[in-house]
């Protein structure tokens, strides 16, 4: 006659949660398990890191948008102003010095071109690839790779 493995003794407040005892448990399952769970582990940093990254880039494209309107608007308004002041100095409604307007006109328009300038430099960089170091060794590797490649076919 076989011999039966008696029944474990489980204290009452478990034994509605153990449904049923199944064969014993190998090294092989523990280690599956723990990679397993290695795998998960690994999934949930990586979606976390993504989803933060992911956020910051849309709190930054928000920002830079919202200064490049103001930007915008205050070039827009400037250039109203001179072309107002041009228009008043050709009627002869108003009168100035014929060096005071010119200088007037190019600093204003000197001015404009470096708002433009800083707009375009500043708040239109290319986005930080610094999310591949979170990753990890092959796929920050491709990836770099991938990103030097596309450095490379930028340059003239």
């Amino acid at each position: 006659m076989a011999k039966q493995r008696p029944e474990p003794e489980l204290p009452e407040g478990l034994k509605a949660l153990v449904k049923d005892i199944g064969r014993p448990v190998s090294t092989e399952d523990v280690d599956t398990f723990g990679r397993l769970q290695e795998i998960q582990d690994r999934s949930h940093r990586l979606r976390a890191i993504v989803k933060a990254w992911k956020d910051q880039q849309t709190q930054d494209r928000r920002m830079r948008e919202q200064y490049a309107r103001w930007l915008m608007l205050a070039l827009v308004i400037q250039a109203a102003v001179v072309n107002v002041v041009f228009i008043l100095i050709g009627f002869q409604v108003v009168t100035f010095e014929p060096w005071t307007a010119r200088t007037f006109m190019m600093a204003v328009f000197g001015e404009i071109t470096v708002l433009i300038l800083l707009v375009v430099k500043y708040l239109y960089t290319p986005t930080s690839d610094r999310i591949l170091d979170f990753l990890d060794d092959p796929v920050k590797k491709t990836a770099r790779q991938a990103t030097k490649a596309t450095r490379k076919q930028k340059r003239p």
